[in-house]
């Protein structure tokens, strides 16, 4: 089962989502190619980046395609309120 492995989102942004919340998903190597996905589960503890605290969130695709890969670059859109 594929999923994306976002390790960028931040303390600001981390406050505001939890499991179960929509996303949108791109690809570099899918042009013009939007997937829907679901936010299955938020690191509890921070990951060390430049530039500020991230939290690793692992996001479901609801709706994969059969031309994606393991290792493809994803965009993750995550619905905040």
């Amino acid at each position: 089962e594929l999923r994306v492995e976002t390790t960028d989102l931040d303390e600001l942004d981390v406050a505001r989502i939890e499991p179960g919340i929509k996303a949108e998903l791109t690809f570099d190597a899918l042009t013009n190619v939007t997937l829907p996905g679901t936010v299955e589960r938020i690191a509890l503890k921070s990951s060390p980046a430049s530039g500020g605290t991230t939290y690793e969130t692992i996001i479901s695709l609801d709706e994969p395609d059969e031309r994606l890969r393991w290792g493809m670059t994803a965009f993750a859109d995550i619905e905040t309120e």
